[in-house]
Parts: C-alpha cells; sequence; structure tokens
C-alpha cells in the first residue's frame, strides 16, 4: 500500500474551491492524467455517489469507479475505488479556511490491482506524488487567476 498526501494553498474561499473540484465536468482541467469522467447521480456529491474515471497512469489507460463514502460539503470528501477498478485507491480531500484563502490537503492511500502489481513499489509511489501534486498546482493556476 502506498500513501502519499500533498497540501497547496489557494487564494480564494473555502466553499468556491471545493464547489469548482467537486464539479465532474471540470475536473479534466486540473487533473492532466485525466481522459474523462463522469458522475451518477449528476450534481454536488453526496454518499454514495459514483464517479467513473479514465486516467492515463504510467502509460497505460486505466479505468476506476469511486464511491463517495463521506461528505461534508466545502470541507471534507472521503471517496473509495470499487472492486472492479484498476486500483484499491481511498481519497480524502479537505478544504480550510488560511488567511483569507484556502488550504486544499489531500491524501491518496492506494493498493495496486492488475499491471501496476508488476511494478516497483517505489515507481509506483513516485507516479501517485507526482500526479498528486502536478493537479494541485494546476488547481492552483487556475483558480487564481
Amino acid at each position: 500500500m502506498t500513501r502519499q498526501t500533498a497540501s497547496i494553498h489557494i487564494d480564494r474561499p473555502p466553499r468556491e474551491v471545493y464547489d469548482y473540484m467537486d464539479d465532474v465536468s471540470r475536473e479534466e482541467e486540473w487533473q492532466p492524467n485525466l481522459r474523462s469522467a463522469s458522475q451518477d447521480p449528476p450534481g454536488p456529491s453526496r454518499v454514495g455517489t459514483r464517479k467513473r474515471y479514465v486516467s492515463e497512469f504510467l502509460g497505460r489507460e486505466i479505468e476506476n469507479i469511486y464511491v463517495v463514502l463521506e461528505v461534508e460539503p466545502g470541507r471534507r470528501l472521503v471517496s473509495e475505488t470499487t472492486r472492479d477498478s484498476a486500483a484499491s485507491v481511498r481519497t480524502e480531500v479537505t478544504w480550510e479556511s488560511e488567511g483569507k484563502g484556502t488550504r486544499v490537503t489531500a491524501t491518496v492511500e492506494g493498493r495496486p490491482r492488475g499491471f501496476m502489481k508488476l511494478m516497483p513499489r517505489s515507481v509506483v509511489e513516485a507516479a501517485y506524488r507526482k500526479e498528486l501534486s502536478s493537479s494541485l498546482r494546476r488547481l492552483k493556476e487556475l483558480l487564481e487567476v
């Protein structure tokens, strides 16, 4: 199992940052490896919401379906992949007031499945770390324009 945490300050109020990140139609804008995303049911996330992502990871296309387990709009969201996903992943994102902006902290815990199980753990961890950091940097760039 690999666990990665990244955090960034964004000069926007927590609820605005949360609403932008929770809009599945905008996720491709700030997640560089994401190829497509959809959600059922549409609208704001709530417990039980299912989000389907197709991404490029380590040069391969993978599909993961996440189910929202816990949600406090504007503060915290926890989700986990289903058994038929490419990886066993649990994510937790928090949004906290920090000065006049927001501290976004994302934690990803994953256990490889399929082809990823054959890769050295250090390679998978480095890929998770890079993807998480680049996503948060891109998010900051987009929201602070």
